[in-house]
Protein backbone atom coordinates (compact mmCIF):
# COMPACT_ATOMS: atom_id res chain seq x y z
CA UNK A 1 0.00 0.00 0.00
CA UNK A 2 1.35 3.57 -0.80
CA UNK A 3 1.65 5.94 2.26
CA UNK A 4 -0.49 8.68 2.23
CA UNK A 5 1.24 11.66 1.97
CA UNK A 6 -1.35 14.46 0.75
CA UNK A 7 -3.71 14.78 3.99
CA UNK A 8 -7.12 16.76 3.23
CA UNK A 9 -7.70 18.96 6.20
CA UNK A 10 -11.12 19.11 4.91
CA UNK A 11 -11.92 15.83 3.39
CA UNK A 12 -12.51 15.96 -0.44
CA UNK A 13 -16.10 14.19 -0.08
CA UNK A 14 -17.23 17.90 1.51
CA UNK A 15 -15.22 19.77 -1.00
CA UNK A 16 -16.89 17.92 -3.78
CA UNK A 17 -20.48 19.17 -2.27
CA UNK A 18 -19.41 22.72 -2.66
CA UNK A 19 -18.16 22.64 -6.50
CA UNK A 20 -20.09 23.84 -9.47
CA UNK A 21 -20.96 21.98 -12.58
CA UNK A 22 -17.50 21.51 -13.84
CA UNK A 23 -16.55 20.10 -10.41
CA UNK A 24 -14.50 22.71 -9.45
CA UNK A 25 -14.29 24.94 -6.49
CA UNK A 26 -13.85 28.82 -6.79
CA UNK A 27 -11.26 29.90 -3.82
CA UNK A 28 -9.47 32.15 -2.29
CA UNK A 29 -5.97 31.95 -0.46
CA UNK A 30 -4.78 35.04 2.50
CA UNK A 31 -1.65 34.05 1.71
CA UNK A 32 -1.24 34.25 -1.99
CA UNK A 33 -3.78 37.41 -2.40
CA UNK A 34 -1.85 38.05 -6.03
CA UNK A 35 -3.93 35.21 -7.19
CA UNK A 36 -7.15 36.86 -6.61
CA UNK A 37 -10.29 34.63 -6.81
CA UNK A 38 -9.22 31.43 -8.92
CA UNK A 39 -10.49 27.65 -9.62
CA UNK A 40 -9.16 24.43 -8.88
CA UNK A 41 -9.79 20.62 -8.29
CA UNK A 42 -11.14 19.63 -4.82
CA UNK A 43 -8.16 17.11 -4.27
CA UNK A 44 -5.44 20.27 -5.06
CA UNK A 45 -7.14 22.13 -2.38
CA UNK A 46 -7.05 22.03 1.72
CA UNK A 47 -4.53 19.75 2.12
CA UNK A 48 -0.71 19.68 3.78
CA UNK A 49 1.79 17.00 3.18
CA UNK A 50 2.38 14.53 5.80
CA UNK A 51 0.22 16.73 8.17
CA UNK A 52 -1.24 14.05 10.30
CA UNK A 53 2.30 12.08 10.16
CA UNK A 54 4.04 11.38 13.56
CA UNK A 55 7.52 10.69 12.62
CA UNK A 56 9.44 8.98 15.59
CA UNK A 57 13.13 7.36 14.82
CA UNK A 58 12.52 7.98 11.58
CA UNK A 59 9.92 5.61 11.03
CA UNK A 60 6.63 8.09 9.95
CA UNK A 61 3.13 6.72 11.65
CA UNK A 62 0.13 7.42 9.12
CA UNK A 63 -2.55 5.76 11.56
CA UNK A 64 -4.24 9.24 12.20
CA UNK A 65 -5.06 9.98 8.76
CA UNK A 66 -5.90 6.51 7.91
CA UNK A 67 -8.27 6.89 10.63
CA UNK A 68 -9.86 9.90 9.70
CA UNK A 69 -10.28 8.80 6.35
CA UNK A 70 -12.49 6.13 7.87
CA UNK A 71 -14.34 8.58 10.10
CA UNK A 72 -14.86 10.63 6.69
CA UNK A 73 -16.32 7.95 4.61
CA UNK A 74 -19.02 7.00 7.56
CA UNK A 75 -19.34 10.62 8.32
CA UNK A 76 -20.17 11.26 4.25
CA UNK A 77 -23.29 8.39 4.45
CA UNK A 78 -24.73 10.40 7.84
CA UNK A 79 -24.07 14.04 6.16
CA UNK A 80 -26.09 12.65 2.60
CA UNK A 81 -28.89 11.85 4.67
CA UNK A 82 -28.75 15.13 6.72
CA UNK A 83 -28.89 16.90 3.25
CA UNK A 84 -31.73 14.95 1.78
CA UNK A 85 -33.84 15.31 4.17
CA UNK A 86 -33.39 18.72 5.09
CA UNK A 87 -33.77 19.94 1.19
CA UNK A 88 -37.42 17.82 1.37
CA UNK A 89 -37.96 19.92 4.97
CA UNK A 90 -38.07 17.08 6.97
CA UNK A 91 -36.01 15.64 9.62
CA UNK A 92 -33.13 12.94 9.17
CA UNK A 93 -33.91 10.92 12.39
CA UNK A 94 -30.69 10.29 12.74
CA UNK A 95 -30.05 6.83 14.77
CA UNK A 96 -27.74 6.37 17.76
CA UNK A 97 -24.66 5.38 16.02
CA UNK A 98 -25.30 7.73 13.44
CA UNK A 99 -25.51 10.44 15.46
CA UNK A 100 -22.60 9.29 17.35
CA UNK A 101 -20.41 9.36 13.85
CA UNK A 102 -21.76 13.13 13.46
CA UNK A 103 -20.60 13.98 16.89
CA UNK A 104 -17.39 12.49 16.35
CA UNK A 105 -16.71 14.32 12.79
CA UNK A 106 -17.75 17.38 13.72
CA UNK A 107 -15.31 17.23 16.63
CA UNK A 108 -12.48 16.47 14.87
CA UNK A 109 -13.70 18.53 11.94
CA UNK A 110 -13.34 21.65 14.32
CA UNK A 111 -9.92 20.81 15.66
CA UNK A 112 -7.77 19.09 13.17
CA UNK A 113 -7.37 21.91 10.71
CA UNK A 114 -3.93 24.23 10.23
CA UNK A 115 -6.21 27.34 11.17
CA UNK A 116 -7.40 26.09 14.05
CA UNK A 117 -4.29 24.54 15.68
CA UNK A 118 -2.55 27.69 14.99
CA UNK A 119 -5.02 29.83 17.07
CA UNK A 120 -4.27 26.71 20.34
CA UNK A 121 -0.69 26.55 19.83
CA UNK A 122 1.91 29.35 21.18
CA UNK A 123 5.47 28.54 20.34
CA UNK A 124 6.48 30.40 23.25
CA UNK A 125 4.06 27.90 25.46
CA UNK A 126 6.01 24.84 23.19
CA UNK A 127 9.10 26.55 24.30
CA UNK A 128 8.33 26.34 27.81
CA UNK A 129 7.05 23.07 28.18
CA UNK A 130 9.80 21.38 26.07
CA UNK A 131 12.23 23.01 28.81
CA UNK A 132 9.81 21.37 31.86
CA UNK A 133 9.67 18.27 29.81
CA UNK A 134 14.23 18.11 29.67
CA UNK A 135 14.14 19.26 33.66
CA UNK A 136 11.82 16.42 34.68
CA UNK A 137 13.54 14.09 32.59
CA UNK A 138 17.16 14.67 34.19
CA UNK A 139 15.51 15.13 37.62
CA UNK A 140 13.99 11.69 37.50
CA UNK A 141 16.25 10.18 35.22
CA UNK A 142 19.86 11.29 34.47
CA UNK A 143 21.11 14.53 33.12
CA UNK A 144 21.52 14.07 28.96
CA UNK A 145 24.44 14.30 27.30
CA UNK A 146 25.67 17.43 25.24
CA UNK A 147 25.20 15.02 22.06
CA UNK A 148 21.31 14.50 22.94
CA UNK A 149 20.90 18.05 24.24
CA UNK A 150 22.23 19.95 20.85
CA UNK A 151 20.09 16.95 19.13
CA UNK A 152 16.75 17.87 20.94
CA UNK A 153 17.35 21.52 20.92
CA UNK A 154 18.58 21.80 17.15
CA UNK A 155 15.94 23.65 15.07
CA UNK A 156 15.16 20.36 12.95
CA UNK A 157 14.59 18.65 16.55
CA UNK A 158 12.47 20.77 17.77
CA UNK A 159 10.68 20.99 14.91
CA UNK A 160 9.95 16.89 15.07
CA UNK A 161 8.67 17.36 18.56
CA UNK A 162 6.80 19.97 17.99
CA UNK A 163 5.03 18.34 15.01
CA UNK A 164 4.81 14.68 16.82
CA UNK A 165 3.31 16.94 20.13
CA UNK A 166 0.82 18.34 17.19
CA UNK A 167 -0.40 15.45 15.79
CA UNK A 168 -0.76 13.55 18.85
CA UNK A 169 -2.97 16.43 20.39
CA UNK A 170 -5.44 16.28 17.07
CA UNK A 171 -5.72 12.76 17.70
CA UNK A 172 -6.98 13.02 20.72
CA UNK A 173 -10.51 12.04 21.53
CA UNK A 174 -11.75 14.88 23.62
CA UNK A 175 -14.02 12.59 25.63
CA UNK A 176 -15.28 16.17 27.16
CA UNK A 177 -16.49 17.35 24.23
CA UNK A 178 -17.95 14.03 23.25
CA UNK A 179 -19.69 13.95 26.37
CA UNK A 180 -21.64 17.47 25.46
CA UNK A 181 -22.14 16.90 22.25
CA UNK A 182 -23.90 13.52 23.07
CA UNK A 183 -26.36 15.38 24.85
CA UNK A 184 -27.08 18.07 22.19
CA UNK A 185 -29.72 18.22 19.24
CA UNK A 186 -29.05 19.41 15.50
CA UNK A 187 -30.59 21.96 13.61
CA UNK A 188 -30.43 22.19 9.81
CA UNK A 189 -30.75 25.43 7.74
CA UNK A 190 -31.56 24.72 4.35
CA UNK A 191 -30.77 28.08 1.62
CA UNK A 192 -33.93 27.44 -0.99
CA UNK A 193 -32.69 30.86 -3.27
CA UNK A 194 -30.62 29.13 -6.19
CA UNK A 195 -28.40 32.36 -5.86
CA UNK A 196 -27.47 32.34 -2.55
CA UNK A 197 -25.40 29.41 -0.80
CA UNK A 198 -22.89 28.77 2.34
CA UNK A 199 -18.72 28.77 1.60
CA UNK A 200 -16.45 26.88 3.08
CA UNK A 201 -13.49 27.50 4.72
CA UNK A 202 -9.75 26.03 6.22
CA UNK A 203 -11.44 26.83 9.75
CA UNK A 204 -14.23 24.73 8.76
CA UNK A 205 -16.43 24.63 11.69
CA UNK A 206 -17.87 28.31 13.15
CA UNK A 207 -18.75 29.62 16.68
CA UNK A 208 -20.82 32.08 16.57
CA UNK A 209 -21.64 33.15 20.36
CA UNK A 210 -23.87 36.02 22.57
CA UNK A 211 -22.01 38.12 25.13
CA UNK A 212 -20.82 36.59 28.10
CA UNK A 213 -21.79 33.05 26.84
CA UNK A 214 -18.85 30.53 25.70
CA UNK A 215 -19.60 27.71 26.69
CA UNK A 216 -20.20 24.76 23.91
CA UNK A 217 -24.35 23.73 24.92
CA UNK A 218 -25.73 26.93 26.26
CA UNK A 219 -28.26 28.43 24.85
CA UNK A 220 -26.07 31.26 23.02
CA UNK A 221 -23.79 29.34 21.89
CA UNK A 222 -24.11 28.73 18.35
CA UNK A 223 -21.44 25.97 16.22
CA UNK A 224 -21.87 25.24 12.90
CA UNK A 225 -20.65 23.23 10.15
CA UNK A 226 -21.59 24.10 6.87
CA UNK A 227 -22.26 20.48 4.45
CA UNK A 228 -23.04 21.86 1.10
CA UNK A 229 -23.84 25.07 -0.37
CA UNK A 230 -27.76 24.80 0.68
CA UNK A 231 -27.26 23.01 3.96
CA UNK A 232 -25.47 23.73 7.21
CA UNK A 233 -25.64 22.08 10.64
CA UNK A 234 -25.57 23.43 13.72
CA UNK A 235 -25.56 22.61 17.50
CA UNK A 236 -28.72 22.95 19.86
CA UNK A 237 -28.69 22.19 23.04
CA UNK A 238 -31.62 19.98 22.95
CA UNK A 239 -30.96 16.66 23.07
CA UNK A 240 -32.22 14.22 20.91
CA UNK A 241 -34.17 17.36 18.78
CA UNK A 242 -33.79 17.75 15.31
CA UNK A 243 -34.97 21.10 14.11
CA UNK A 244 -34.92 21.79 10.13
CA UNK A 245 -34.58 25.91 9.32
CA UNK A 246 -35.77 27.51 5.93
CA UNK A 247 -33.21 30.03 6.07
CA UNK A 248 -34.34 33.02 4.16
CA UNK A 249 -32.65 36.22 6.04
CA UNK A 250 -30.04 36.61 3.22
CA UNK A 251 -28.04 39.24 5.83
CA UNK A 252 -27.41 36.51 8.16
CA UNK A 253 -25.98 34.57 5.20
CA UNK A 254 -23.73 37.13 4.36
CA UNK A 255 -22.36 37.75 8.05
CA UNK A 256 -22.24 34.33 8.75
CA UNK A 257 -19.62 33.78 5.38
CA UNK A 258 -17.91 36.70 6.08
CA UNK A 259 -17.32 34.89 9.49
CA UNK A 260 -16.26 32.12 7.49
CA UNK A 261 -13.42 34.50 5.56
CA UNK A 262 -12.40 36.33 9.03
CA UNK A 263 -11.30 33.12 10.64
CA UNK A 264 -10.22 30.95 7.87
CA UNK A 265 -6.69 31.23 5.93
CA UNK A 266 -8.92 29.89 2.38
CA UNK A 267 -12.01 29.96 1.65
CA UNK A 268 -13.83 28.16 -1.59
CA UNK A 269 -17.51 27.62 -2.74
CA UNK A 270 -19.27 26.86 -6.56
CA UNK A 271 -19.70 30.48 -6.71
CA UNK A 272 -16.83 32.70 -8.21
CA UNK A 273 -19.11 35.99 -7.52
CA UNK A 274 -19.73 34.98 -4.24
CA UNK A 275 -16.05 34.22 -3.38
CA UNK A 276 -14.92 37.95 -4.91
CA UNK A 277 -17.90 40.02 -2.94
CA UNK A 278 -16.95 38.45 0.31
CA UNK A 279 -12.93 39.21 -0.32
CA UNK A 280 -13.85 43.01 -1.62
CA UNK A 281 -16.09 43.21 1.35
CA UNK A 282 -13.70 42.35 3.87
Amino acid sequence: MNTPKRHHFVPQMLLRRFCDETGRLWYYNKKAPHIGVASGAPQSLFFERHFYTVNEGGVPDTSLETYFSRLEGEANTVIEKICTAGRAGREPKLSTSEKEVWDLFLYFQWKRTPDSISSKMSFADFEESLAESLADFEERFRPLTDEERQRILSESGKKRIRENARVKATGDPGTLVQDVLSNTGIAIAVVRKPNKSFVIGSNTVVKLTSPGETRLGEPGVEVWLPIAPDVAVCVIPQRGQEVVIILNNDGWLRSFNAAILRESTVIAGRSAALIQSLVCAR
